[in-house]
Parts: C-alpha cells; structure tokens; sequence
C-alpha cells in the first residue's frame, strides 16, 4: 500500500476491494458452524450443591493456633469428591461394577465417572457444586443425587470412625471379661462346697478386694510405673503379709473369692462405658448436607444449534477481515487514484471504470451474477472487441464519458498531436483504451489515425474487422506505401464487423486505421530503422490526431524507440494489478529517452479503488444517461 496510516475511507476501501474474501469466509465459517451444530450429540447437564460445615472442639480451635495447615478446605472437598474411594461406591451403587470385576476395569469405570464430573465452589461461600454430565438426562440428575448422597455417607463414616474404635474396643474387652468373670465364680462355687466352715479374717479380706478392683482400674489408664500403681501395690502387699498365718485352704479361698469380685466390677464399670461409647457415636452429626438436589435437565447444554451458527459467523467475519488486510498490505500495487498521482508525480488524464461486469450482466440470470461474484469472469473475443468499440456502441454511456474527459485532458493542437500510448505490462486495457479513444476524437470531425505500432501481439486489425497486411512492418520494410497500408471506414464497413446499424455522421468517417502487417523477425530493429521517423512526418502532415499502440515498457523497449518520435506519452495503469515499484520503473525508462509524459489513464477502476466517493459525477450521469436511453428501449 501507498500509505500506512489508515483512515476510515480507507478502511471502506478495503472492505469493498476485498469483499469477496470476506463474504466467501463468512459463508464457509458460517456452513461449518451449521454443519458443527447438526454433528453435536446434545449433552445433558445435571448439578446438586452440599453444604459443609466445620465443627470444632476448643481443643480443636488452639491445635489450629499452633499448627499450621496448608490448603483449603473447600478445594480439599472438591477433590475428595471425586476421588477413588467415593467414585468407586457410586459405581457399585449404579451396579456398574461388584465384587468380581476386575481392578483394571474397575479404574477405567471410575476414570470415565470422574470425566463426567466438575466440582465447584459457589461464590465464597460453604456450598460446593457437584455438576454431571451425559448423553441421557435421566443418567446426569441419578449421577449427580447418587454423588452428593454418597459424600455425605463417607463424610458421616470418617467422622464416626474414632467412636466406632472405642465401642468395638470395650465391645471386645466386656466378651474377654465376662468369660473370665463366669470361670471365676465356677471356681470359687466348687471350692466352696468342698471345704466348709472356712473362717476369714473379713476385714482384711474385703480390704484387699477392694484394693485389687482399685488397682486394676487405674491399670486402664497407667503403667506399672504409675506412683499411685506402686502405691496401691505396697498396700495389697502389706495385706497379703497380714494373711500369711491363714491355712492354705482360706488363701485359696479369699483368692477366689477376691478375683471373682474384682471381676464383677470391672464387668460392670465396662458395660457402663460402653453404653457412654454408644451414646456417644449416636451423637456424631455429619458436617455435610444436601442444599438442593438435581433434577432432570428440559434442555441439552449445547443443543443451541442457533449459537454455533451465529458464533460460526462472526468468527468468519473476523477470519475475513484478517485476510483481507494481510492482502491488502502484501498487495504491492497502488491502492487508490490519489497514490497513484502522488507517486508518479504525474497528472490525471482520466479514469475509465471497469466496463466488463456492468455490460455483460445485463442479460445474464440470476445464479450467473453470484456466481460471477466468486469466479473470475472469462471474456470471449466478441465481448473483447464489443469493449475496443464501446464508445461507438453506447456513445452516451458514462464510459463513453470517461474517453470525453481523457481527449479533453489531452490538448490535442497542431504542436500536440502524435501521442504514444503504452503501459507497464500486457493485459492492462492499453489495446481498448486506444480503440475507444481514437473513436471518440473522430466524433470531434478530427481526422484520426490508429497506427498498430505493437508489431509483437498487434490486435488493433481484430478490434476493428479488417486486414492486418499490409501495414505497418510492409510499409518500413519498403514493400508496401502508406497509402495502400492505411484503412478508413469503407474497409471497415467491408470487414467483419457488422458496424452499419449504429454509424453516426460525424463518427467511424473520420478514423483511419494503419494495421501492424505481418510480424517481423526483428521488431525493435525495424521500429529503429530510418524509415519510421519519415513515416512519423508524413502521417503528421495528413492527419489531425494520430495515436500509436505499442507494446508494455518493461518487457521490450519497443516503446522506447517510438517515444521519442512522438509529441506526447500517455501510460495505460491498472490499480490493483500493476505493482508501484513496476510503475515507477516504466516512468524512469520513457524519462530516459526523453519522452515527453503528459499523464496516466487508470483502467478498470473500481469503487475501492477510490476512497470513498471521489466522483460522484459518474454515478448521477450513470442514472442520467441511462434514463436517457429508455426511450429508445422501448422503442
């Protein structure tokens, strides 16, 4: 581009210059979301939300002031949620796996329910969200439910699991005792009824009952090395020594009896703490809750078919306009009329619009002109030469208009009246540029001359129907005169053009065309040779105008050797074709020759190679003339 400072025309300008990328990647964006949207297998969404609540002893509150724990609370949930040991009861739960499945199987079923699950603190509350996903929405609410009901299971179960221990314990203890208890007191029936009349000293006996029930309690809760252990000890050793004198049958006795004693009421103070261990797992409260269970999802979460089209296209929209600037700023040709005068510092002979689609759409349907929007148009040679002719086909067109302005622009004088047109590179519109120009001069009562100076790819005899020999290359070769070589309106009558419906009085009599001849082996030596400065002066003496074709600049320098016999250059640019650097180069090489360039005529201009509305004339004598030929339609 000529310039990297954007404004907004020349954003407009760009959109319209490359419309077509953007709607054809718009379009494409916008059937691939389409097709996205009717592929997608609709996903149900199903979410329950638990509520978790911290209780703590005071205990627990100063271990937290001392210690410290890294982490959150609420994320350490949400893990545990999904996790192993919680995902796998739900499996069992959903009879998706028992006792015999396999373990790999059983991981790759809780691999495919933890996929199927996101947790999620809500906000910076105590309330997790527990969210399940499927195919089926009866499947994701009985998913999410069966999730939430099983964390609350697991979370009561850990948190009863110290309680749990100490009844299992004493549940134990009380089965031991109360065996040992039953065998004690057989013991001391079957001695009692062998020995009678036994006579213990009862005070010290019932002494030292007491004293062994004392020492087995605190034996629950010390070691031997406890100094009310070794105390009590000394104390049931001193009794013992006090009954030393007893006969051996009374020891034995009191011993039973002592035993069976201090069993009864070790029994009986277990019941009683497994009563308290009982009550005290009974009040265990779980720190989780249900806050709202899932209910069936109504709709799938990207069911919205709407969405992924829209989102579709505005995505390419956004592609298109990308592309379309990353060709416009790798496009190395001038952008717009006023780049291209600013960088060949040359004026503006004319603008000639671009004629090839508003002609040839007139009789095409429908589907062709969209179908011309995307595809490039291919233009027979009857359209070629109906172009090379078309101001004397619509002499009131807004094209014909454009070649008024050029030939105005040109000061055509009797100092001022050979004028070379040429170009950078072919396929610039040189050919019809020079057929249409000659044609309107004419209409001016001006005798002019069109001379095929393009003995390369000469199409000035195709243009106009008649004969290419003899002509130009005959004529500097000294096998033909010029005034056998030259054609006027009585050959191009006779040729095969049908041209006598639309002749005007002051039109095709005043044009004269000299054809290029046969093609020469040597062009750019025949052009150099003596005889064409002496054809220059003689076709000067005899015609009012005189324009000569030549080929582009930059493959040959053909017009090199032409420009400097003639009074005036014109350059024939395309925007948006030939590059800047091209231009410039073309410029330099007629300079050298000492080429007198009095300006450029841009061909096949369109709106965005404008900047926004430079030339509204055109548009309002677009709808003026052709109101004009109405009446003439429709006669």
């Amino acid at each position: 581009m000529a310039q990297y400072e954007l404004n907004l025309r020349d954003y407009l300008r760009i959109f319209r210059k490359r419309k077509f990328i953007v709607i054809i990647t718009t379009i494409l964006c916008t059937i691939f979301g389409f097709y996205y949207s009717s592929r997608q297998i609709p996903v149900y969404e199903a979410y329950t939300t638990v509520k978790i609540e911290e209780r703590k002893t005071v205990a627990g509150l100063l271990t937290e002031l001392v210690t410290y724990s890294p982490g959150s609370t609420m994320e350490s949930q949400a893990k545990i949620i999904k996790g192993f040991p919680i995902l796998k009861t739900v499996a069992q739960k959903l009879n998706m796996i028992n006792e015999q499945t396999p373990e790999e199987k059983v991981h790759q079923i809780v691999k495919d329910l933890e996929e199927k699950l996101t947790t999620e603190t809500v906000g910076n509350t105590n309330i997790l969200k527990i969210t399940a996903v499927s195919v089926d929405p009866a499947e994701a609410m009985v998913l999410a439910n069966i999730v939430a009901k099983v964390y609350v299971e697991e979370n009561l179960f850990e948190k009863n699991k110290q309680a749990r221990t100490v009844r299992e314990f004493i549940e134990n203890q009380l089965n031991a005792l109360s065996q040992r208890m039953i065998d004690s007191e057989e013991k001391l029936k079957v001695f009692a009824d062998k020995i009678k009349n036994i006579k213990v000293a009862e005070p010290i006996q019932q002494k030292l009952i007491d004293l062994e029930f004392e020492l087995a309690s605190l034996m629950q809760k010390y070691t031997e090395k406890h100094p009310k252990v070794i105390q009590l000890k000394d104390q049931i050793s001193n009794l013992q020594n006090q009954i030393k004198g007893l006969s051996g049958d009374d020891l034995e006795y009191a011993r039973l009896k002592r035993e069976a004693e201090v069993d009864r009421k070790l029994y009986a103070m277990l019941k009683e703490k497994l009563e308290q261990a009982r009550i005290s797992e009974a009040e265990k409260i779980a720190d989780v809750s249900i806050v709202d269970p899932a209910v069936m999802p109504r709709a799938p979460i990207n069911g919205e078919g709407g969405i992924s089209i829209i989102m579709g296209f505005f995505l390419g929209l956004v592609i298109g306009v990308i592309l379309a600037f990353i060709l416009e700023m790798s496009d190395t040709s001038i952008g717009t009329v006023e780049d291209v005068e600013a960088a060949t510092k040359l004026p503006m002979l004319g603008v000639i619009p671009s004629v090839r689609g508003a002609l040839f759409q007139e009789d095409e349907s429908f589907l062709k002109r969209i179908k011309y929007m995307f595809l490039p148009r291919i233009i027979t040679p009857e359209q070629e030469n109906y172009i090379r002719l078309l101001v004397h086909h619509r002499p009131t067109s807004p094209f014909a208009e454009a070649f008024r302005n050029i030939r105005t622009n040109m000061r055509i004088s009797s100092t001022n009246k050979v004028f070379l047109l040429t170009s950078s590179n072919p396929k610039e519109g040189k050919t019809a540029i020079i057929c249409n120009l000659g044609l309107i001069i004419s209409q001016e009562n001006m005798k002019t001359l069109i001379v095929s100076s393009d003995l390369r790819r000469p199409q000035i005899s195709q243009a106009f129907g008649i004969e290419r020999e003899p002509g130009l290359t005959e004529v500097l070769q000294g096998s033909a005169t010029l005034k056998d070589s030259l054609r006027n309106i009585t050959d191009i009558m006779l040729g095969s053009i049908d041209l006598s419906d639309t002749l005007s009085p002051s039109g095709m009599r005043n044009i004269w065309i000299l054809p290029s001849g046969s093609y020469p082996p040597n062009a750019a030596e025949l052009l150099a040779s003596k005889e064409l400065p002496l054809v220059v002066e003689k076709l000067r003496e005899e015609f009012d105008c005189i324009l000569f074709d030549s080929p582009p600049v930059l493959p040959v320098t053909d017009p090199a050797i032409i420009a400097p016999l003639v009074d005036s250059v014109i350059i024939c640019y395309e925007i948006g074709k030939t590059s800047k650097n091209a231009l410039l180069r073309t410029k330099s090489q007629l300079e050298a020759v000492d080429a007198n360039i009095i300006g450029l005529v841009l061909n096949h201009t369109k709106p965005e190679t404008e900047p926004l509305e430079p030339y509204p004339y055109y548009r309002y004598r677009n709808r003026y003339y052709y109101r004009e030929e109405a009446p003439k339609e429709g006669s």
